[in-house]
């Protein structure tokens, strides 16, 4: 029986990470993966400017890294380094009725929010929460219009059509929700790809949304947590209860575990390779902190999993 390959990819900022997965009974095969660096200079992710700096280099890239795995498929879903574009919890006082309405009451409530040169968006949301007065809580992705149009045209120059974008943080959560009860309190703290990201949710609805990048160190770690966590600590009385994972391609983790453990004074939950549970997994021979850095592209083949179905 033939069996539809479902493409994940991440770009980030010095390489490119690629998965290809396919249903298999109610749950996913891994058919394999690639990774990929990037020579200096071919990308640099900035909000206001397009990204690619050297559009031929970055075709051959993604031929490369895509090419092997594509087994004829020409849909891949892309995560988008963090520093491409910017992504906000806003609260919507005004009622709408449809996406559309929901779409025009978003970039209002943007302009305030964005910088003035930055007129030109590409911009989608999604509901978290929906409040009996009608008011909602909503999460907004923005991306200059400039920057996406670029990534997807080279996209397409190198044989591929990108169905499904997202940022990188955003979609680390989708990697891990499927293999792991998270619980309904808990912070989701990510350390790769020289980043750091911080994603709070309570009653299971993200609460919180900080990206920093840093360069590799245990103790930079430790001061972004705790500077990031006086003001929400002040918000949120619970926040001692709720639990604290961690994800990261650091092939040396002893030390940075222990900078989030003082961070939230707490234990912490390392977290495991999404792609450990998936069938034929042994396909893959690369390390655990290879493996842990295909986590992102491995969420972004499974959201286009479920959107098909």
């Amino acid at each position: 029986m033939f069996r539809r390959t479902y493409l994940g990819l991440e770009i980030c900022r010095d390489g490119m990470r690629a998965i290809a997965v396919q249903r298999k009974g109610l749950g996913t095969a891994l058919l394999g993966g690639q990774t990929l660096k990037l020579s200096d200079g071919v990308l640099c992710p900035v909000v206001q400017e397009p990204n690619v700096l050297k559009p031929d280099a970055f075709v051959d890239a993604l031929r490369e890294v895509l090419m092997p795995l594509a087994q004829g498929e020409e849909r891949v879903a892309v995560a988008l380094p963090d520093a491409a574009g910017h992504v906000f919890i806003l609260d919507l006082d005004t009622p709408f009725k449809n996406r559309n309405e929901g779409l025009e009451i978003v970039r209002w409530k943007l302009k305030d929010l964005l910088p003035d040169r930055l007129t030109k968006i590409a911009v989608d949301y999604q509901v978290l929460e929906e409040r009996e007065s009608g008011s909602k809580r909503v999460l907004a992705s923005v991306i200059a219009q400039d920057v996406l149009t670029q990534y997807e045209e080279l996209l397409i120059k190198a044989g591929f059509s990108p169905c499904l974008i997202d940022f990188h943080a955003l979609t680390l959560y989708s990697a891990y929700r499927s293999i792991v009860d998270l619980g309904a309190d808990f912070f989701l703290i990510g350390v790769d790809n020289s980043q750091l990201s911080m994603l709070a949710f309570e009653n299971k609805m993200l609460d919180f949304y900080r990206i920093k990048g840093l360069v590799d160190g245990p103790e930079q770690v430790f001061q972004e947590l705790n500077r990031s966590m006086v003001g929400y600590r002040r918000a949120h009385a619970a926040v001692s209860r709720s639990t604290v994972y961690l994800h990261t391609d650091w092939p040396q983790r002893d030390e940075l575990c222990d900078a989030v453990r003082s961070a939230f004074e707490r234990d912490i939950q390392l977290l495991p390779s999404p792609l450990s549970r998936l069938s034929s997994a042994g396909k893959l021979t690369i390390s655990t902190a290879e493996a842990n850095g295909m986590a992102v592209a491995l969420g972004m083949a499974e959201r286009m999993i479920q959107r098909v179905s």
